[in-house]
């Protein structure tokens, strides 16, 4: 029997029809980031407005967080927290947002370099990771592919965690994506774009279509 195809969140969204097409291609989660050095940079305001307007569970994307912003997100509409951060940040940080947002809406989303790994100590803060390609000054939105065996390692050592695998998907990679990596769920930014915060909705449905079925 064919499984529904692998979740997957469409991030970086800025407008209430993006929204609405993200929902209609069934993503199980809509991004939007409140990180101000992002091109797709998105106003508490204007995540307030946008976030109302839509059913699906909504992914707040932020960088090196206080506690005050994650309440500020939460109490905005933000169903997660998505928060990247490099890996220097002190536990102590850590924990306060997995004490913030509870360990279940805490998403990490550590820049590591390629010779680190997770360390197992994080583990407990949060129940998903998001492994995105590593750029030595960006957090993401790099739209380049990342390193597809190193989350399979961490999936496979780690297998009670969820494990989102991000970077440069588009329709024409996430097939392999999926098979290299054994990834259960995978994010989507530039890739179904037409410039940096405008989503292509004929690109959102060839993504959505390229998606294999869900491993068990």
């Amino acid at each position: 029997m064919t499984m529904p195809a692998v979740p997957f969140k469409v991030c970086g969204l800025t407008s209430a029809g993006d929204a609405a097409a993200a929902e209609r291609s069934g993503a199980a989660c809509l991004g939007f980031i409140l990180y101000s050095g992002s091109p797709r940079h998105i106003t508490l305001e204007q995540f307030r407005a946008l976030a109302a307007g839509v059913s699906r569970p909504k992914v707040a994307v932020c960088v090196t967080p206080s506690v005050g912003e994650i309440e500020a997100f939460l109490s905005a509409g933000a169903d997660y927290i998505q928060a990247h951060f490099p890996p220097e940040v002190p536990f102590k940080t850590l924990r306060a947002w997995s004490e913030a947002a509870g360990a279940g809406r805490l998403w990490l989303a550590p820049r590591l370099p390629p010779p680190l790994d997770v360390p197992t100590g994080w583990l407990p803060l949060a129940d998903s990771f998001l492994l995105d390609t590593f750029d030595p000054v960006k957090f993401g939105g790099t739209g380049q592919t990342g390193d597809w065996q190193k989350f399979a390692r961490h999936q496979r050592a780690h297998p009670g965690k969820t494990w989102i695998l991000s970077g440069g998907l588009d329709a024409g990679n996430v097939a392999a994506a999926v098979r290299e990596s054994g990834a259960r769920w995978v994010d989507v930014n530039s890739g179904v774009e037409s410039s940096p915060g405008v989503k292509d909705h004929a690109k959102l449905a060839a993504f959505v279509a390229a998606l294999p079925p869900a491993r068990d």
